[in-house]
């Protein structure tokens, strides 16, 4: 599994409209090559289709330094990002938009807590 493949499981399928690429976690920290095309573009509002094969490398989601750089990216419903809990680092997402509740499971909307 690469860093893009974790970005697009978070967005479920929706398009990734676009992407910012930041710093790495601990401040530069863990950067190595393949972190560098990435970083260089650090900033820019990409499209998916650019920033993807930025992204595209295998990295630790384990315990320690983060093995990525720090992301957000949207899609239509979504908003999409790294977060780092005690050294074990995921990709999580929200929605960008309040939703109505759903008929069939009027406690789908109440928000969960990464982490633990």
């Amino acid at each position: 599994m690469t860093f893009a493949t974790d970005i697009e499981e978070a967005a479920e399928g929706e398009p990734i409209e676009a992407i910012v690429i930041g710093e790495m976690g601990w401040e530069g920290y863990g950067d190595d090559d393949r972190h560098a095309p990435g970083l260089a573009r650090k900033g820019e509002i990409l499209r998916w289709a650019e920033a993807r094969p930025l992204l595209d490398y295998e990295y630790d989601r384990g315990f320690g330094a983060p093995d990525c750089q720090a992301i957000r990216a949207w899609t239509e419903n979504k908003v999409i990002w790294v977060t780092q809990y005690d050294g074990s680092t995921s990709v999580n997402s929200a929605l960008r938009n309040p939703p109505p509740p759903s008929p069939d499971d009027p406690t789908s909307f109440i928000p969960m807590m990464p982490g633990g």
